[in-house]
């Protein structure tokens, strides 16, 4: 019997992308709108695109222009993830050096199969969700509501960089998805937006906007004033892991979609086949085939 990607899992892969951008994405008085609505608008069109996945299943044209397509944001992922371990962790290791550890366990983690990426995603999320929750509830009593701002004319510039990088991936992903999970792509993007927002909103409240402007992770750093006593001082490392984690996700399952056309399979997870080959083996071989 084949594999299946089921509903909770697709759900949990796709609330990975927003939870992702939550360590690189400056943060202003704009970002908390920014986020709700680039992640609602990635929804949308993910919803759609799902439910023309099948058709991309049967072109091997179409696998090709997917494949091209998760080149980009997976090198993308790649070189920030590199770029930030070298600038908060591994401050004397060459970027390059990060960047081809990275790879090799993204690629690892691919052969598995995009359903065992998704398996994996699901308490990866919570993991993280539950991170971002605590590193918010911690810091409460720290924030400053006078900080808040109303929208204002930047923020369709903040919404499309939000997208720029965002929806890409979305749309890569949900064109591949194996099982017609409309509604599971829109659910997770929804989920992991809504984090995402709430966490921008914390950064903005607990440090304004003038001095997160001046931090190149506002997010990462707004985190280190969280501690819970003498065992977590460093809420930063905490909170960074896991949304780390959630991008080697997405990595993994963007190489998945990279090697499909050469590989015709998802790891584990092999694609249906069409039923006019069905069709030749039972005259070839005179007899149905297994399934």
């Amino acid at each position: 019997m084949r594999e299946r990607l089921f509903p909770r899992w697709g759900a949990a892969l796709f609330a990975l992308l927003p939870m992702s951008e939550i360590l690189y994405m400056p943060v202003n008085g704009q970002t908390l709108y920014a986020a709700a609505l680039a992640s609602l608008i990635c929804a949308l069109v993910c919803a759609g695109g799902a439910r023309l996945a099948p058709l991309f299943q049967r072109s091997r044209m179409l696998q090709w222009l997917l494949a091209l397509g998760a080149l980009w944001p997976l090198t993308h992922s790649l070189a920030r993830m590199g770029v930030f371990l070298r600038d908060t962790v591994f401050v004397n290791r060459p970027v390059w050096s990060l960047i081809l550890l990275l790879t090799a366990c993204t690629m690892l983690t691919a052969t598995a199969g995009l359903n065992r990426c998704a398996m994996w995603a699901l308490p990866t999320a919570w993991l993280a969700g539950s991170v971002i929750v605590l590193s918010g509830v911690l810091t409460i009593t720290q924030l400053h509501l006078s900080y808040w701002q109303a929208p204002d004319a930047s923020l369709p510039a903040q919404v499309w960089d939000i997208l720029s990088v965002l929806l890409p991936t979305s749309l890569v992903l949900s064109l591949s998805l194996p099982e017609p999970l409309a509604g599971a792509a829109s659910r997770g993007l929804a989920a992991g937006g809504a984090l995402f927002a709430l966490i921008s909103l914390r950064t903005s409240l607990l440090l304004g906007v003038h001095t997160a402007a001046l931090l190149h992770y506002p997010n990462f750093s707004a985190a280190g004033l969280a501690s819970i006593g003498d065992f977590a001082r460093h809420g930063e490392v905490f909170f960074a892991v896991p949304l780390l984690l959630c991008e080697l996700g997405r990595c993994a399952a963007l190489a998945c979609v990279l090697l499909l056309p050469v590989t015709h399979t998802y790891g584990v997870l092999h694609l249906p086949t069409r039923p006019d080959k069905v069709k030749q083996k039972k005259r070839a071989d005179g007899r149905p085939r297994k399934q």
